[in-house]
C-alpha cells in the first residue's frame, strides 16, 4: 500500500471516531429502549413502539413491570423509534430513540434509553418529557 493510500484510510478512521456523535453511534452499535410502568392506581400500560424496519408489537404492563428491547444502529445512522404509550383514556406519542448526541445525552450518556409512565407524563430517564394527552371521540353529523 502507498504512503498516501495508508494516509488516507488514517485519515477516514480518525474522522469516523473524532467526533464523539459518531463514535457514540457508530452503525451496529447495540441500543436500548426500556419502557416502564409507574402509574400508581394500578392501570395497565398499553404501548407500541417501531421503526421502518422494526415493529415491537402492542404490549402491555402491569404497574412496576418493565419491558426492553435492543436493537442496532443502521450503516446510515438513521435509526428512529417511536412509541405510543397509552392507559385509561390518555395516550402519549413521542419518539423513543434517534441517532444524535443531544438524544444521547438526555438518555444519561448511555446506551439504554429509559421512559417512564407516570400520572403526569412520561419522563425520560428523570425528566418530565411528554404529557399525556386526553383521547377525544369526535362525532360525524
Amino acid at each position: 500500500m502507498k504512503l498516501g493510500q495508508i494516509y488516507c484510510v488514517v485519515l477516514l478512521i480518525a474522522l469516523a471516531f473524532g467526533s464523539s456523535n459518531a463514535s457514540i453511534n457508530f452503525p451496529g452499535t447495540k441500543k436500548f429502549v426500556r419502557i416502564v410502568n409507574n402509574l400508581s392506581k394500578g392501570e395497565r400500560l398499553n404501548f407500541h413502539c417501531q421503526s421502518k424496519d422494526n415493529d415491537i408489537g402492542v404490549r402491555s404492563l402491569a404497574v412496576n413491570e418493565q419491558y426492553e428491547f435492543s436493537f442496532r444502529i443502521n450503516i446510515w445512522r438513521t435509526t428512529l423509534f417511536f412509541c405510543r404509550l397509552w392507559y385509561s383514556d390518555k395516550h402519549a406519542e413521542f419518539v423513543a430513540f434517534k441517532v444524535s448526541y443531544d438524544f444521547y445525552q438526555d438518555c444519561g450518556n448511555q446506551d439504554h434509553c429509559i421512559w417512564t409512565a407516570k400520572e403526569d407524563g412520561v419522563y425520560l430517564k428523570d425528566e418530565l418529557e411528554i404529557f399525556w394527552v386526553k383521547n377525544s371521540i369526535y362525532v360525524c353529523t
